[in-house]
């Protein structure tokens, strides 16, 4: 007879899977982001070094997650359903450990959370993995893992090369392990460190070795640590990137689940509970979940940055589970008070999510509403080699490097600095370097969409990139939003 804990295991096991396959490459979402990370796979597949060969800012775990792509696309897809679902029940299973009255709820939750559509993208983002990396790590705090601190510093080391922000989300909960009750004498504390930074340097180290050994170490310093120092761009006051946030909030219909854990933590600070730190801790890791808004204020730039939302599939979640668990307050630890609340927590999400299975489709949605541009279906008739073919100015077309599976000519695969910044390239030394590229590569064609995205701020720039095509390639195709395709004469 099978017992009642495994139906809930089965459940979540398959809600997990089930909730990941709307995301599988029978139909992905597309984002370029998600192309760009990709195109970087492509890059290393074919023996190059990110950064030296390719232009990009985060972190390079996730380029090396995406090599995978290149073998088959359904590779990295189960990789993330199992990170998913490895998060989900080892949460269960500390669920379970602590007696809530439905532990399979919060584990529900996360996974609603994580693959909510308005914000997750689908599979592959950097975000999502340190969500599950703050899940997971959270996890082993609370529990009494034989390698506890070397684990932590595994999941810290994970996070630092994945997603540099995801750092100042988790440093609450590594405090708090560090700094328990149970660990105040120095010596102790000092052994906890040591362990994690153990973990942090088993991570790192290869990391470090394979661009060492490429010559490329100051390359990945350079743009995925200085550069992100400062976000080029202008940037609003603090009082209006909280306004963009509630109204991000609003608009990815996370906000009944945000506020009501937000509520409940609030409560959980004037009740009696075991452990404060941990819901101080908590409550701080809710709050730290938009760093990448605060540090960028990129979410009001366009929708696109909606997915800085999705640390919260994970904070959420976490506090909900400290204020159930350690606050002794008899309406916290009653059965039906806590179906309420999960009810008024996932109602919005779970309504959602059958509205997005509903639309369910199995198709090919890589090309992101450019079926049928005449310039995309020309491209489509030429036999395209490395080096041949480059995109200016509208990101969402790097999806043609992947689809032809091509190297760009140019590292600068992207041009969205010289539309944010007018700072960004004052002096004008990169651009030049674009056009020294696509001269040297003799580049036979060029996808030009600064005239439909309008929106490059040096007239400089955009005169020498005018003067540069018109003397060296002929138009072949202009669509109706200006897109323009040239051929090397």
């Amino acid at each position: 007879m099978i017992k009642k804990s495994h139906y809930t295991l089965l459940f979540i096991i398959l809600g997990s899977i089930a909730l990941n396959f709307l995301n599988s490459p029978l139909s992905e979402s597309f984002f370029d982001d998600k192309e760009i990370f990709k195109y970087a796979g492509l890059v290393i597949y074919k023996g190059g070094i990110p950064y030296r060969d390719f232009f990009d800012h985060k972190p390079p775990l996730i380029y090396f997650f995406n090599v995978f792509h290149w073998i088959s696309p359904w590779l990295p897809w189960a990789f993330d359903t199992l990170l998913v679902l490895f998060a989900s029940l080892l949460f269960y299973w500390l669920c379970r450990k602590n007696k809530l009255a439905w532990p399979w709820f919060l584990p529900l939750l996360f996974n609603l959370l994580i693959r909510y559509s308005l914000v997750s993208f689908g599979n592959g983002m950097t975000r999502e993995y340190t969500a599950v990396f703050l899940l997971i790590f959270f996890c082993v705090v609370e529990g009494n893992a034989r390698y506890k601190y070397y684990i932590l510093g595994l999941l810290t080391g994970l996070t630092a090369w994945m997603q540099q922000d995801g750092l100042i989300t988790l440093a609450p909960f590594l405090f708090y392990s560090l700094f328990s009750e149970r660990g105040k004498a120095r010596g102790v504390i000092r052994g906890r460190a040591l362990a994690v930074l153990a973990g942090f340097v088993t991570i790192s180290l290869p990391v470090v070795f394979y661009f060492n050994s490429h010559q490329s170490l100051g390359y990945m310093w350079r743009d995925a640590f200085v550069f992100n120092l400062k976000s080029p761009g202008s940037h609003v006051g603090l009082f209006d990137k909280l306004k963009t946030v509630k109204h991000a909030l609003h608009e990815a219909e996370y906000e009944m689940a945000f506020y009501t854990a937000l509520v409940l933590g609030i409560v959980a600070l004037f009740l009696k509970n075991k452990k404060p730190r941990l819901l101080y801790s908590a409550l701080l890791v809710l709050a730290l979940s938009f760093v990448g808004e605060l540090l960028t204020g990129r979410l009001s730039a366009s929708p696109g940055f909606i997915y800085y939302l999705l640390p919260l599939a994970a904070s959420i979640p976490i506090l909900v589970y400290t204020v159930f668990t350690e606050t002794h307050v008899s309406f916290m630890q009653d059965k039906t008070a806590q179906l309420i609340f999960c009810l008024i927590l996932s109602t919005t999400l779970f309504l959602g999510t059958l509205r997005y299975a509903a639309g369910f489709r199995v198709s090919k949605n890589q090309e992101a509403g450019f079926a049928g541009n005449p310039a995309t279906e020309y491209l489509k008739t030429q036999s395209l080699n490395d080096y041949e073919l480059f995109v200016f100015d509208d990101s969402n077309l790097i999806y043609l490097y992947n689809e032809h599976r091509i190297l760009s000519p140019s590292p600068w695969i992207y041009h969205y600095y010289w539309g944010w910044d007018p700072e960004w390239d004052r002096e004008n030394k990169i651009f030049p370097t674009i056009i020294g590229d696509l001269q040297l590569h003799k580049t036979r064609f060029i996808l030009d969409c600064s005239e439909a995205k309008h929106n490059i701020i040096s007239k400089m720039v955009l005169t020498e990139w005018q003067q540069f095509l018109q003397n060296n390639y002929s138009l072949v195709i202009k669509d109706s939003s200006g897109r323009k395709l040239w051929r090397i004469q």
